[in-house]
């Protein structure tokens, strides 16, 4: 090759088949997400009574369809199987029957469970040395296998519970996302051979 001389080459790549499409909806975050926010509590706050569910008001978000929420009932429903991961906050606390710390009566013990079953698949338990709530979280994962069953968080101690949080006009914001007394966050993590 002489200096100044040049050449040039020219390939191709032959392109293949196309590929098969994926299933609509694969980049949409499968996720839903409940609440129940202090709207001015009373006296000693919100009671659960024992072995009662907790309230849960709100759906907040939920673009898949991925549940149904009762907030008559309080029960949640899974409305595709699979495996999900469920996180679960609750601001709770009990009053002391002598006003003295009992370890085996003053504590808070939650459990997110099927309905009419003692099925703890998600639980909590704390100790409330004083009488002011706590912040409490439980998370686990759950296999959905029918999409008929019920789903509820309990009050597992045998006297009431109090939720309590904040009042929001003690907070220097408007939004009642900041006084939660209960949120649940529901991932759906997908289910085997699908």
């Amino acid at each position: 090759m002489n200096q100044g001389e040049s050449y040039e080459i020219n390939f191709t790549i032959p392109q293949g088949a196309t590929g098969p499409v994926g299933p609509a909806g694969t980049n949409i975050a499968r996720s839903a997400y409940l609440a129940t926010f202090n709207n001015g509590t009373v006296g000693n706050g919100l009671a659960v009574p024992a072995k009662g569910r907790l309230p849960i008001d709100r759906e907040e978000l939920d673009i898949s369809d991925l549940i149904t929420l009762d907030t008559t009932d309080e029960t949640i429903q899974f409305n595709i199987e699979g495996y999900y991961k469920i996180t679960f906050t609750v601001n709770a606390y009990v009053l002391h029957k002598n006003n003295v710390f009992d370890k085996t009566t003053d504590f808070v013990s939650l459990g997110f469970k099927k309905a009419g079953t003692d099925n703890i698949y998600i639980g909590t338990s704390q100790f409330i040395t004083e009488e002011i709530p706590v912040q409490m979280v439980g998370q686990g994962i759950i296999a959905v296998t029918n999409t008929t069953d019920l789903y509820e968080l309990v009050n597992l101690t045998d006297q009431n519970i109090y939720l309590d949080s904040p009042d929001l006009p003690n907070i220097s914001s408007t939004s009642y996302f900041t006084n939660p007394l209960l949120t649940i966050v529901i991932e759906y993590l997908g289910r085997q051979g699908a």
